[in-house]
């Protein structure tokens, strides 16, 4: 144990610090900055978009109802695909969107839109959108403790090359993923054991995508694995973002995102398995004859870790019966997708109807300054295999943002915000409360 004592600068004091710009951190920031708050954004990479633009993925899961088509989480992330130059102004609420750019989603719906994210035009459209919010944002800029006194955060201390330094905030969103800011300020977590594995996507070149080159693909990788030559993986799951590349979600490395040595274990197995099946499929599949390997993910992902217990915990029997909640400040509507962490190849993906995330679930108990949002908001771990993803995550932090810049405004704790008046503000801002009716009833895809 090393004990030290050093004088730490303060460099701000913002009405709201959200800790993680991912979806859920973009969409808390900007939301809270709308709102009047005073708000400061922190990120560890040079870069915001988490998923979309760390990880390298394209998939808004969670924005549709599948039956239908039809948004159910909307706002910022209708602005962000006109951002983007997927649909143009204002017309995101009318049109019906595949579930997201999976190859198997796309041909069974080509009618539909396909909600797609390319990295580089997300960053360029996370940078506008928070900078055009007045939002104040600080890259390479990561959270390394947390003073917590009486129930309340009153200082974040992070590092970046000013070295260790502190911000003193009215209120704090914890978008981390990991729930880093909340644990460390003793609020009560859980976790799964075991956890779902982590992935290291990877982006190939000069390659055409279509659902008949999976089933090889798939194919090819049992094989290999059957020989010897590949450990764990997971689909392939491909999916592209302009339709000359596939960006392959396939790696797995079952582990702990909260843990270093798990971590750093997980980037490196994630190479040498992205190689490898590349490789084998270069090998193999005439398909690949002129591919190129173009990048990995700056970042392996988690899909879960620490889970915040909050004032509700959302459990799985809330989303396969589509739960109303009287607190409603997101709907969620993705499948119960748990990757296993033992097992290669695809798994049971079970279809759910949309359902109500509580407000409650982004309380931390014991905490009267924090909210969290994203995928340690507070669930069952069968829960969070739905409501982890990427548009949920985004109509979560949309949310937190709106109720800290209020809490802040009344000078009172997230927990006595009036439920009313944010739904009323959720929904003025472009959110969507209320479940879209479908007219679309079969949901079943022997594909999976």
């Amino acid at each position: 144990m090393y004990t030290f004592s050093k004088q730490i600068p303060i460099i701000a004091t913002p009405d709201v610090l959200v800790c993680g710009a991912g979806l859920a951190g973009i969409g808390a920031a900007v939301a809270a900055a709308r709102s009047g708050a005073r708000t400061l954004v922190i990120e560890r990479l040079g870069f915001a978009g988490g998923f979309f633009t760390a990880i390298i993925g394209s998939a808004f899961d969670g924005f549709v109802d599948e039956r239908t088509g039809t948004p159910v989480v909307g706002g910022i992330v209708f602005e962000m695909l006109e951002r983007m130059g997927v649909v143009a102004p204002g017309q995101g609420p009318h049109l019906r969107y595949n579930v997201n750019g999976d190859l198997s989603f796309v041909e069974m719906h080509p009618e539909r839109v396909i909600p797609r994210c390319d990295p580089e035009r997300f960053k360029r459209a996370a940078d506008d959108i928070l900078i055009e919010a007045g939002v104040q944002i600080l890259y390479h800029t990561q959270v390394t403790d947390v003073v917590a006194r009486d129930g309340r955060v009153e200082t974040v201390l992070v590092s970046n090359k000013s070295g260790l330094v502190a911000i003193q905030p009215k209120t704090v969103i914890d978008c981390t993923g990991d729930g880093d800011v909340a644990a460390w300020a003793g609020a009560p977590y859980e976790k799964a054991e075991p956890l779902q594995p982590m992935s290291l996507h990877f982006r190939l070149a000069y390659l055409q995508p279509s659902f008949e080159l999976r089933r090889r693909c798939a194919a090819v990788l049992a094989a290999a694995q059957e020989r010897g030559e590949l450990g764990l993986y997971g689909g392939p799951y491909p999916a592209t973002f302009s339709g000359r590349d596939v960006y392959f979600n396939a790696t797995r490395f079952p582990g702990d995102s909260t843990d270093p040595d798990d971590w750093t274990q997980a980037e490196i197995a994630g190479r040498r398995d992205a190689w490898t099946m590349f490789n084998l499929w270069k090998a193999e599949l005439p398909e690949f004859a002129d591919a190129y390997f173009m990048a990995s993910g700056p970042t392996a992902g988690a899909r879960e870790s620490r889970r915040i217990v909050g004032d509700y915990v959302l459990t799985g029997d809330d989303v396969v019966n589509g739960r109303r909640h009287d607190d409603v400040i997101v709907l969620g509507a993705w499948r119960l997708d748990r990757h296993p962490p033992r097992l290669s190849g695809y798994h049971d993906i079970p279809w759910t109807p949309p359902y109500d995330i509580p407000y409650r679930t982004l309380l931390p108990r014991t905490l009267e300054n924090l909210l969290v949002a994203g995928r340690c908001h507070s669930a069952t771990s069968e829960a969070l295999a739905s409501s982890r993803v990427t548009a949920t995550a985004m109509g979560m932090g949309q949310a937190a943002g709106i109720a800290a810049a209020m809490a802040v405004s009344a000078n009172h704790s997230p927990r006595n915000v009036d439920m009313n008046a944010l739904q009323s503000r959720i929904v003025e801002m472009g959110g969507i409360l209320e479940i879209p009716h479908a007219d679309e009833v079969d949901v079943g895809d022997p594909r999976w």
